[in-house]
């Protein structure tokens, strides 16, 4: 066949333009299909189908388009056409205004979809709509298994579940407390275990490594059993029993997880028992609250990663817990580069690892300042392991450091969320409600912890300085003295800025003097440089955020400014610029509806 006279052929008979029309109008039905399909809720295999129907649709077309001509009196055979110019022409016509007006469409659709996604964000009702799962602590059929093996193995299967954007996974730290046996006569923990979708429950036995355990499912705490199983392998498999136990829950709620989601289990690797225990004696002294629990898990991580050099939870875990002891008020100067090593370690060995890539954004957000990589490891964490709480709580406070409140909001909001009983995820959300005066809010989220923990320090000095900001100056005060009493760090950088403020300047310098005493810390040179700023004494401020070793909260000095003058000094916008972030501004926030 003559090439160029088949390309003649395919001109004349409009085929390329038939193509053109059916494109356009395939793109509109896309579009359409799909925001029906996510409306609905239905699986996400109904979106290939469409795919399929339109490419078969497409080849159909191609041929039909061929063999047939439209004409003023339908359509008919190109051979049996005889004023074939006067068609040709009219069928060019009726396909261009078909490609014009399904264009003009999808014009219309793009500018609809786009106005309608951002009013949701917004509002932050974009997320996926998902089902909320409490996995109790499992009980110990075998009494001479310690505490942390039932800790390490409901995190296992928390961690398996997490794994899906479709499911809701609450923490440990807040399900420990679900059980019957604990009062709900807290209306925190009636409406939490309202929400609540599905229980999962069940007990767990391990003899000579071998790991048996039964697994229900429920409607509510107290039902009987929807669905039960049991199941029974070596404890070296145990991460490819949980992903097992995991699809068969998912399977039973009816969740259709996406196939590019799923991880074939036969590529799960085995554990070394010893490492591993190693390992599960690490996290679980890490979610202790005193500074002897977390470093007694380091050791453990430590003596892990020793003996296994190649086991990637490990080194995560190990990462994790430096950032964590990284936030206390006078950590070892080594301990951020101690976790960018242990969490390019853990990556490098499994960059699935979510733990890893959370370790990675945490460094970099309170220690590193390289934000892309910050952003880019927020996102990968967030998307391998959707429900980590603390990875939510992170990134709420890096977007407050850039200012953007809203996409603030909805992280700590997620971290409540999931880890709704953990008093660190409610007390610092209201912190940001007080950033841009929405202190009534504040105020609630300070009441909800209070209901967790009356003497929690935290929820104390975040109500006192949203008293502070009230001009109740009284109230404010007594509530951060309390909170320094409880937490004597807390009495630099709450209760000795705040007796400045409320013009206190004798007992204010006080505290400032009794700083000055103790061994200069990157903690201490960060508070003294806000009690001389509260001052007014810039030059101090300005020399003491210049210590040359940074504290983890440093960064924060461009946005929890009480001193506005200071931000029209160029040596304090040089200290800025020095970390690579943007000159202050004010904060992007729209109030919530």
């Amino acid at each position: 066949m003559n090439l160029a006279k088949f390309i003649s052929e395919i001109k004349r008979r409009n085929v390329i333009r038939a193509i053109l029309a059916y494109l356009a109008v395939a793109w509109v039905i896309v579009q359409i299909a799909f925001v029906v399909i996510d409306a609905f809720t239905l699986p996400d295999y109904s979106k290939k189908i469409v795919f399929y129907i339109l490419s078969i649709g497409l080849v159909i077309w191609v041929v039909f388009s061929w063999a047939y001509d439209l004409t003023s009196e339908g359509f008919r055979k190109t051979e049996d056409i005889t004023n074939k110019q006067e068609v040709e022409t009219f069928n060019r016509k009726r396909l261009n205004t078909v490609i014009i007006g399904a264009l003009s469409l999808a014009v219309v659709l793009l500018i609809v979809l786009s106005f309608w996604a951002g009013s949701l964000w917004n509002q932050g009702l974009l997320d996926k709509e998902t089902t909320k799962v409490a996995v109790i602590p499992f009980e110990i059929e075998n009494v001479d298994q310690e505490e942390y093996f039932k800790s390490g193995m409901t995190d296992g299967l928390i961690e398996e579940l997490s794994k899906t954007e479709k499911l809701t996974i609450l923490s440990q730290a807040s399900t420990k407390l679900l059980p019957a046996s604990f009062s709900t006569a807290s209306m925190l923990m009636t409406n939490e275990m309202d929400e609540i979708e599905y229980f999962v429950t069940g007990s767990l036995d391990l003899k000579l490594n071998r790991l048996t355990i039964d697994v229900q499912l429920k409607e509510a705490i107290e039902a009987d059993p929807i669905w039960e199983k049991t199941y029974s392998d070596d404890l070296t498999n145990v991460k490819r029993l949980w992903a097992g136990v995991a699809d068969d829950i998912e399977r039973q709620m009816g969740i259709v997880v996406p196939g590019t989601l799923k991880v074939d289990r036969s590529s799960i690797r085995a554990i070394n028992p010893e490492t591993y225990s190693l390992y599960l004696k690490g996290k679980y002294n890490l979610s202790k609250s005193t500074p002897s629990n977390w470093l007694r898990g380091m050791v453990y991580l430590q003596e892990a990663v020793d003996k296994n050099p190649g086991d990637t939870y490990a080194w995560s875990g190990l990462a994790e817990g430096y950032v964590m002891i990284g936030h206390g008020p006078n950590p070892p100067l080594d301990v951020f580069p101690k976790a960018y090593e242990a969490a390019m370690r853990a990556i490098q060995l499994d960059s699935m690892n979510a733990e890893g890539w959370a370790a990675l954004a945490h460094y970099h957000t309170y220690f590193g300042w390289d934000w892309d990589m910050a952003e880019y490891a927020f996102n990968r964490a967030n998307e391998l392991n959707p429900n980590m709480a603390y990875n939510h709580y992170h990134r709420a406070w890096y977007l407050v450091l850039f200012g953007r409140i809203n996409e603030a909001l909805i992280e700590h909001k997620r971290a409540q969320e999931l880890d709704p009983f953990t008093p660190l995820h409610t007390a610092w959300l209201g912190e940001i409600y007080r950033l841009v005066g929405e202190y009534e809010k504040g105020l609630a989220e300070v009441e909800k912890v209070e209901h967790m923990d009356d003497d929690f320090a935290l929820g104390l000095l975040i109500k006192g300085n949203i008293q502070m900001d009230q001009e109740k100056v009284e109230e404010g005060l007594k509530n951060l003295k309390a909170a320094s009493k409880i937490n004597p760090d807390w009495k630099y950088l709450g209760y000795g800025p705040a007796l400045i403020r409320a013009g206190k300047l004798k007992e204010g310098k006080a505290i400032i003097e009794e700083l000055e005493n103790k061994p200069t810390t990157p903690y201490g040179a960060l508070c003294l440089g806000i009690m001389y700023n509260q001052l007014g004494d810039l030059d101090k401020a300005i020399e003491c955020w210049s210590y040359k070793d940074k504290h983890g909260w440093y960064p924060w000095i461009r946005v929890l400014m009480w001193q506005k003058e200071i931000i029209k000094d160029p040596r304090y916008l040089e200290l800025i610029r020095e970390m690579g972030l943007p000159d202050p501004a004010p904060f992007v926030y729209e109030p919530e509806k």
